[in-house]
């Protein structure tokens, strides 16, 4: 008697948990028999032929509430928009340290960020994704004279105090999500030159010349396409082309290209590195400048990852010479840090003009994560400029990040 009790009670159980789901259709394959006048059987027959045909068919399914629920929270996402927020706060300073004295000397400056992030599914395997920008304050830029840009949150952006379009592209994925194809407003340096340490100004460094290969010429986003090849192994390849003057009348005018081969590897089992080369060609103007870089990070133990990049540029067809570009340096992560989650990195850039222009310029930072969404970071950078026929000109900027993300 107890075991039908417990028997009872786990159906009574069942029952209360469970519901009857709205009909569905579903298509199931059938073997029949046809005879010579067309009549079907499900079982053989002499003089009929065996065929395969489909069957539609109604059905109930019991499902539990849980699964209702996570079947209608899930269509819900596939239709929805997602929407992620970054902010981030970043004073900085100039302090003159060599050269002759300009109006930078003691001034503060100050940057506010705010990105939006959209995305949504369009199809499968094809997603839209914008990127709505907006930046206020006064970055040491308009005071510093430097070759490269002193915060990289106003790389590639035309105007300020007001919302602009970094980004807005549908990205469609094909060969089992080997090839994957972007059209629209791109930046090309989200896919070309990456490194894993020294790629990003909200987290990592803040110096424009620690975050993308000078050599790029990259100097505003434009309307493109980008396709590429995940071999899901080792190698990866890149092609990309894009619209690089705001103000051409068409693309024969403006056609910036990019090509990049990456390869993936585990030298003596020190840990994932990364190594990227590639050629660039920029129609804009007269003629046609090309430039060639590589870029490497490699982990050599769990906490420590060191980096280095190299570009070579034509500056323009007239030139026979060509500009150069180095940096190289190392991030720490969980190790001799105040909290975990912490970082602290230094990196070190030359940049070497054939017009007799150059930069020194170094860079360290130590990043505070608060909380999951929330980081503080702070920095210390020092340039030397060179122009010629001057003295050189020397600046150390320290500076501040503070960074949220939703």
């Amino acid at each position: 008697m107890d075991r039908i009790k417990t028997l009872e009670q786990r159906v009574s159980d069942l029952e209360t948990s469970t519901v009857l789901s709205e009909p569905e259709t579903r298509t199931k394959r059938i073997e029949v028999y046809v005879d010579k006048n067309g009549n079907e059987y499900d079982h053989p027959v002499e003089g009929a032929k065996k065929a395969v045909t489909y069957q539609r068919e109604r059905v109930y399914r019991r499902q539990t509430i849980n699964e209702k629920i996570e079947d209608a929270l899930s269509e819900q996402e596939k239709r929805s928009v997602k929407l992620g927020v970054s902010g981030a706060f970043i004073p900085q300073f100039a302090i003159h340290t060599r050269g002759n004295r300009t109006v930078a000397d003691g001034h503060a400056y100050e940057l506010a960020n705010a990105d939006f992030f959209f995305t949504a599914r369009a199809a499968q395997h094809t997603m839209f994704f914008a990127d709505i920008v907006g930046i206020s304050g006064t970055p040491p830029d308009g005071e510093v004279p430097t070759l490269t840009l002193l915060n990289s949150f106003t790389a590639r952006l035309v105007r300020q105090n007001e919302l602009n379009v970094r980004e807005a592209w549908l990205r469609t994925d094909l060969f089992s999500q080997k090839l994957a194809i972007s059209a629209g407003r791109l930046d090309l340096t989200n896919y070309f030159d990456r490194n894993a340490v020294a790629n990003d100004e909200t987290t990592q460094f803040l110096s424009d010349s620690l975050v993308n290969n000078p050599s790029l010429g990259l100097a505003v986003n434009g309307t493109g396409v980008v396709a590429v090849y995940d071999s899901k192994k080792s190698l990866t390849f890149k092609i990309g082309l894009q619209q690089s003057n705001p103000a051409a009348k068409n693309l024969s005018e403006s056609i910036y290209s990019l090509a990049e081969v990456g390869y993936r590897a585990n030298p003596l089992g020190l840990g994932q590195g990364n190594y990227r080369m590639w050629y660039r060609v920029n129609d804009t103007g007269p003629g046609h400048r090309t430039a060639f870089g590589f870029s490497a990070d490699q982990r050599v133990s769990p906490t420590v990852t060191l980096f280095g990049r190299y570009g070579d540029a034509q500056p323009s067809p007239a030139y026979t010479g060509r500009d150069r570009f180095y940096s190289g340096g190392l991030q720490i992560h969980n190790q001799l840090v105040v909290n975990p989650g912490d970082a602290w990195s230094f990196g070190y850039t030359q940049s070497d003009l054939i017009t007799g222009e150059r930069e020194r310029l170094g860079e360290g930072y130590y990043r505070f994560q608060l909380s999951e969404k929330l980081s503080l970071s702070l920095h210390l950078a020092h340039v030397i400029e060179e122009r010629a026929g001057q003295p050189k000109l020397g600046f150390l900027i320290p500076g501040i990040r503070l960074q949220a993300s939703f």
